[in-house]
């Protein structure tokens, strides 16, 4: 599968659009990294990330989506096709050639370390909610999408 295939099993609500980017979550911090012209992109990404891995307690939705894009977006110069059906893509993909996005070690680090935390499930809403919607598996396919790039990226 490659980032943002449409599978029979997925279903609206995970990404008919775009797995990254479909849930307002992703919408809403892809609006603010629009609006703001602090030239902190880098770290607002960061930051959404890291909420998720200093999380001591339940991981709500909106927070998982939210790492979820910004992860996404910190992978989209190397793997344009991520951003393929975002909402707004055209204004999307011109507006990310101009910010930092760079995959910093520290950046690669927290983001792994996020998806293993969405990924296991304990303590975590988006999880939970997938499972009951009976999407759990397209979902978390769309994790290892992500996984893998980063691994790719690694390596390069």
């Amino acid at each position: 599968m490659t980032a943002g295939e449409i599978t029979a099993e997925q279903p609206a609500g995970i990404g008919r659009e775009n797995p990254y980017f479909d849930n307002p979550a992703a919408r809403r911090l892809v609006d603010e990294l629009l609006k703001a012209g602090d030239g902190r992109t880098g770290d607002h990404l960061s930051a959404a990330i890291r909420a998720i891995t200093s999380s001591a307690s339940s991981l709500p939705v909106d927070q998982v989506d939210a790492a979820i894009a910004a992860i996404a977006l910190l992978l989209a110069e190397r793997a344009p096709e991520l951003l393929d059906g975002a909402a707004d893509e055209p204004r999307l993909r011109a507006w990310i050639q101009h910010v930092d996005t760079e995959l910093t070690p520290g950046r690669r680090l927290a983001a792994n370390g996020a998806l293993v935390r969405i990924e296991l499930g304990l303590d975590n809403e988006w999880f939970e909610g997938r499972r009951a919607e009976g999407t759990l598996t397209s979902a978390l396919r769309s994790l290892h999408t992500l996984r893998d790039e980063l691994a790719d990226a690694d390596g390069r």
